[in-house]
């Protein structure tokens, strides 16, 4: 091991790039020192020996200094300094310098020699000098090692032979000290050597571990795409060099995801996004960055974009990447990305404005669940500080507890007794107002808060309807998000339990749209429901294209009619005849009917004369206070009321969304 490492200390030519490079670098300012020392040593050596030998002493040292003070005024020149070589010139410098140490111990050791012919004093003088002029250039050659070992072996073997074969004791000693202590300064140098191919060693790991740190850091390690911090530096840079109106940003948000990650599992999600990245990575997509800035959120950088029209035709291809569908372990999986765009973004005060101007945009896309790009338009920025208002509200416990239920009677068709009422959800706002179900749901949806909501909004109105008469039941909607919950029958089923409520009185309301998201998890959870005694009714029925499959699936308790069946049932034949064919569908599977939404005396009439079990809407009542809605239980409990007598009009309708 010690033989192959001294070996690899004599070759620099063998060393590798990195090794070469820091040996030159250490040598460069070393070499002007070993000239000097050269330099300094002949002329003491000659000035001790010119009054034995005469001026012919002079003649050879002279020409050695002169072109060593060439070589010095070569070496410490500006242009020297500035000079950038390549490896390849500094292997070559080197090597050069090797000669010329071995030229110089050459000349030096024969000089030494010729000088050396004198008394003993003139012996130990020239002695002296010699070794001096050896250590110093030995020492000065250290970062090239055969160099040093060359100078060290020609400098000092010749003149202790010399000196030992003088019979003087003293010179003898010299000689032999000489012979003792040049090993140890050939073994200094060579441990100089391998310390220095150990920092380099070492400085090449560290500079390697930065490298795997430096793209860590600039590369998201899941997809392989650029990640957050990559996608700024590249747009900070762009914006310094590129007209604002030569970039845009687009920023991409996959559709259904998390449902899909929630319910598959994360590696499925994982193996979702990394397809998703290649799919982005196989795109010509011009001089573009694509980033994954976190979970399912993608951003694209454009730049030099010629026009508003050639940053959406480049976004184009991003959403056409979703065309082909997904198979990730087995399941097929159909994604869909919402996209916005933001362009000629110069009023943007910074980088960050620029993404959230895009991301406002992507948002619209994606709460219009459109599959077009949406261009950033400044209206959206007073939208989304009114979004982030009432997600804040609803971070807030005191808020969050202003959100009550209102209760909308469900009524005989045939005799206008009240039968249920369905329970929806109401919040008004000090600040903000009225804040309608279809705008704050979504949000608690996305902040993960619905469970906790549904449970106590179910529990108040469970409570509520504990006060009405026992034949009078409840209807409860549940959203996506909960209905594909693995424990949404158990916690259902519990409270209902615990509140000692009858279970046949409530009915659980479902959309079609929220069996779409995961039909599997939805239908398992419905029928456990149904096993505990609930009741299951297909809400909204006839707004899809998907329901009459849902009907076959599942065994519903009943049917609502989607409001726009009914909306010109009076005015318009072609509603009519669609009417009474979704009529007969459902007596053929012997679902009962109810007709939601019914906002005239003519529509409640048709409707009861084509045979609707139950009606609901503002022409029968509006959605009622939990006080009132028991005195409206108390009155049917006296009398029975005519359909005229529960009329309350309104100018405006109440826009309708179930808890």
């Amino acid at each position: 091991m010690f033989r192959q490492r001294f070996t690899d200390s004599l070759f620099h030519w063998k060393s590798d790039d990195n090794l070469l490079s820091e040996k030159y670098r250490t040598l460069l300012p070393q070499r002007p020192m070993m000239y000097l020392a050269v330099f300094i040593n002949i002329l003491f050596l000659d000035y001790v020996s010119a009054p034995r030998i005469g001026s012919a002493a002079y003649i050879l040292p002279i020409v050695v200094c002169g072109v060593i003070a060439v070589r010095v005024i070569l070496l410490w020149s500006p242009q020297a300094a500035a000079r950038v070589l390549t490896v390849a010139q500094m292997r070559s410098s080197m090597t050069a310098t090797l000669v010329v140490a071995f030229a110089i111990s050459i000349i030096l050791s024969a000089w030494g020699a010729m000088l050396a012919y004198g008394d003993g004093a003139t012996k130990a003088y020239v002695s002296l000098f010699a070794v001096l002029c050896t250590i110093s250039c030995a020492v000065s050659l250290s970062s090239l090692p055969l160099a040093a070992y060359i100078v060290v072996a020609i400098g000092t073997i010749p003149l202790s032979i010399a000196l030992l074969s003088t019979g003087d004791t003293m010179l003898a000693s010299m000689g032999a000290n000489i012979l003792l202590v040049s090993p140890l300064v050939i073994s200094m140098i060579y441990r100089q050597d391998q310390q220095l191919r150990r920092m380099v060693e070492t400085r090449s790991d560290i500079a390697y571990e930065k490298m795997k740190v430096s793209d860590l850091a600039y590369r998201d390690s899941l997809t392989g795409l650029a990640n957050r911090l990559a996608f700024l530096d590249a747009l900070k840079m762009a914006s310094s060099v590129q007209p604002s109106r030569a970039l845009a940003i687009g920023m991409v948000d996959l559709d259904g995801f998390k449902v899909i990650n929630d319910t598959y599992g994360h590696r499925t999600g994982d193996e979702l996004l990394v397809e998703t990245a290649q799919r982005f990575q196989r795109l010509d997509m011009g001089d573009a960055v694509i980033a994954r800035l976190g979970g399912d959120e993608f951003a694209v950088l454009l730049r030099d974009v010629g026009g508003p029209d050639d940053a959406q035709r480049r976004l184009v291809r991003i959403a056409n990447a979703f065309d082909e569908p997904f198979v990730v372990g087995g399941h097929v999986f159909r994604l869909r990305a919402s996209i916005g765009l933001a362009h000629d973004v110069s009023g943007a005060a910074s980088s960050l404005s620029l993404i959230n101007r895009a991301d406002l945009a992507m948002y619209e896309a994606k709460r219009a669940h459109s599959s077009d790009i949406y261009t950033f338009e400044p209206e959206m920025e007073a939208r989304t500080r009114r979004r982030i208002m009432v997600e804040q509200a609803l971070a807030s416990p005191v808020e969050n507890d202003l959100i009550t239920l209102n209760y909308q009677p469900i009524v005989d068709a045939a005799n206008g007794r009240i039968m249920a009422f369905e329970a929806l959800a109401r919040w008004t706002h000090p600040e903000l107002g009225v804040i309608p179900p279809a705008e704050f749901i979504p949000l608690a949806e996305q902040a993960g808060i619905t469970s906790q909501m549904t449970m106590h909004l179910l529990s108040m109105a469970l409570r509520a309807a504990s006060a009405w008469p026992a034949d009078v039941g409840l209807s409860f909607n549940l959203s996506a998000a909960e209905l594909n919950s693995p424990s949404i029958a158990s916690r259902i089923l519990t409270i209902v339990s615990e509140l000692e409520f009858e279970p046949g009185r409530l009915s659980i309301e479902v959309t079609e749209t929220a069996l779409l998201s995961d039909f599997v998890a939805a239908r398992a959870a419905l029928s456990a429901l149904q096993r505990g005694g609930l009741r299951i009714l297909l809400d909204d029925f006839g707004a899809g294209y998907a329901s009459i499959g849902y009907l076959r699936e599942i065994n519903f308790d009943g049917i609502k009619l989607d409001g726009s069946l009914i909306a010109s049932l009076i005015e318009s034949p072609a509603a009519h005849d669609l009417l009474v064919g979704v009529l007969h569908l459902c007596r053929a599977i012997g679902a009962p009917v109810t007709a939601e939404m019914v906002e005239s005396a003519a529509q409640h009439d048709l409707l009861r004369d084509l045979g609707v079990q139950k009606l609901q809407g503002h022409f029968l009542s509006r959605a009622l206070t939990a006080d009132d809605a028991l005195q409206a239980c108390t009155d049917n409990q006296v009398r029975t009321l005519p359909v005229q007598s529960s009329i309350v009009f309104l100018n405006k309708r109440e826009s309708r969304k179930v808890a």
